[in-house]
């Protein structure tokens, strides 16, 4: 019978991981490494797909204020319960601790357990209860990110300097947000 652990992580495995990317330039050596986060997958999520593990990590979305712009709010991940992520049984779990003669999973720090070292089971109907919570949460972010539109569709129409930022942003494809009828009476 299939069922789920519960695995705590190392500080800051949760949060996005961090890719290098090439790009090509004209002068120079003609290319330059940059750095970026990818926002969908986490450090401890990424290492967990790549060694095999099926896994779920609650996360939750927020907005989180631009730092160059700082009318413009961002999406970013968080992870719902930090520092636990689950893990579905039957699965090796010297190869996930890194017992002798395997390598461990980087971000893994160890397993809830009960009393005689066993890994505390958790079944499919808790894990989909966290997933309501979770589905509730998106509900919730997808209201304050209308709202954080409307509100800059409506700041835009008196400071010009916002309104050329809007529209370079609904250009690149970044802000898409019709313009309901009570932003444009606004």
């Amino acid at each position: 019978m299939a069922y789920w652990i519960a695995a705590t992580t190392v500080p800051g495995s949760q949060k996005p991981q961090r890719e290098y990317v090439t790009e090509t330039t004209e002068c120079g050596k003609g290319y330059r490494i940059v750095p970026s986060l990818n926002p969908n997958y986490s450090a401890v999520e990424l290492a967990l797909s790549k060694a095999g593990f099926e896994y779920y990590m609650p996360a939750e979305k927020r907005l989180v204020r631009d730092r160059r712009h700082t009318d413009l709010w961002k999406q970013r991940r968080f992870a719902l319960m930090v520092g636990y992520i689950f893990i579905r049984m039957p699965c090796n779990l010297d190869a996930l601790l890194g017992r002798p003669g395997y390598a461990g999973v980087p971000g893994i720090k160890g397993i809830v357990t009960v009393d005689g070292g066993t890994p505390m089971p958790i079944s499919t109907a808790e894990i989909l209860m966290i997933r309501v919570i979770e589905a509730e949460a998106e509900v919730e972010f997808d209201k304050q990110t209308r709202n954080a539109r409307k509100q800059l569709r409506k700041n835009a129409k008196t400071d010009p300097r916002l309104q050329k930022l809007v529209e370079k942003l609904d250009i690149a494809g970044t802000i898409s947000m019709p313009l309901d009828s009570d932003v444009l009476a606004a």
